[in-house]
């Protein structure tokens, strides 16, 4: 068996890591170029997404731990955060949500590199039992 070739088992393993870690690369590797390049860009767009909720609340909690010198401020400052913290949080979700999507979306490309392996070893194992 050619371990280099893309549809080598050590090659469908290393598209299941991959997938695993950011949804796409593994599909770029077993050259499902399309799919791979599509899913590796919306991945890095929702965690793009993600890391700016995240900025945006680290930001938020900043200015509630300076509002904490002030205590009959401290109310109106959360107040102020929560209407602050609308779209970063809606901006978040959708970004988790497009990099869940994608990683499923990898998920099944790595299934059918495991499905077509397992019929090429199926196809291998008849020809070798034909001769």
């Amino acid at each position: 068996m050619d371990l280099a070739g893309p549809g080598s088992a050590v090659m469908k393993w290393v598209c299941l890591m991959a997938n695993m870690t950011v949804p796409g690369v593994g599909s770029l590797i077993v050259k499902r170029y399309l799919a791979g390049a599509i899913q590796t860009g919306a991945s890095l767009v929702g965690i793009a997404m993600f890391g700016y909720c995240f900025m945006m609340f680290y930001d938020a909690l900043q200015v509630y731990a300076a509002s904490m010198d002030e205590p009959e401020n401290m109310m109106e400052t959360l107040k102020g955060l929560g209407g602050k913290m609308t779209e970063p949080l809606i901006i978040g979700g959708v970004g988790v949500l497009i990099f869940k999507v994608m990683w499923i979306w990898a998920q099944v490309t790595t299934a059918a590199v495991f499905k077509a392996e397992k019929q090429a070893e199926a196809a291998e194992a008849a020809t070798a039992t034909q001769a």
